[in-house]
């Protein structure tokens, strides 16, 4: 399966916002302040939920406030992912996900919704998430872990953090995309190793190292 659609509602600066991606290789493309540090950041908030290592979570800044009006309630921060099914087996491995589009195909789905919660003079933040068309369907924790997800951050230095070296990161994609899909079934000294034949393979790579210095 592969992610499909993408809505955004309430987020940051976006007060609405719909994608849609093609299989493979997707590209943002825009000026700055122009969103897509944004969309980034809303599907490393809704991917990386239920794993146990996360930097990233919605903060009271990332509700979207209408300049015209500022004095109204934030409005609920929305997400909601739509993925599409490639093989029939997926259906039964996200099942927690499953629903019908419109088209009377199935589809898997999952939605996030982030509110801000007033008692007493004290706000929290809250959400509730759940998968397929009916809120409150819930998903199970095996269900987050067939996810793969692998954040790579911005490249402040790119020659610096893309030449064959220790912890670049062409070998920290590796490792990473290694132990998310074979998990416990390989040590830390092998995915050590892998990642090290990917650096040495980049070593004496003329044009790998000419495209490094011109990004």
């Amino acid at each position: 399966m592969y992610l499909k659609y993408l809505h955004i509602k309430n987020f940051r600066a976006i007060k609405e916002l719909k994608l849609e991606f093609n299989k493979g290789l997707n590209i943002l493309v825009g000026e700055n302040n122009a969103g897509k540090s944004a969309i980034i950041d809303a599907l490393r908030i809704c991917l990386s939920y239920g794993k146990q290592a996360r930097d990233i979570y919605v903060r009271r800044s990332d509700f979207y406030i209408d300049r015209s009006n500022p004095d109204l309630l934030l409005p609920d921060i929305e997400f909601h992912l739509n993925f599409e099914v490639e093989k029939d087996e997926e259906t039964g491995w996200f099942n927690d996900l499953h629903a019908l589009n419109d088209n009377g195909q199935s589809e898997l789905q999952i939605h996030f919704r982030y509110y801000i919660d007033r008692q007493k003079n004290i706000e929290k933040i809250k959400y509730r998430v759940w998968g397929g068309h009916n809120e409150g369907q819930q998903i199970e924790p095996d269900v987050w872990d067939l996810l793969l997800f692998v954040y790579l951050g911005a490249l402040r230095d790119a020659e610096q953090y893309l030449r064959p070296s220790r912890g670049n990161r062409i070998g920290q994609l590796y490792m990473n995309l290694y132990e998310d899909s074979n998990k416990n079934r390989i040590d830390e000294d092998k995915r050590k190793e892998l990642a090290r034949k990917v650096t040495d393979a980049l070593k004496n790579n003329q044009e790998w190292t000419d495209l490094i210095r011109a990004c």
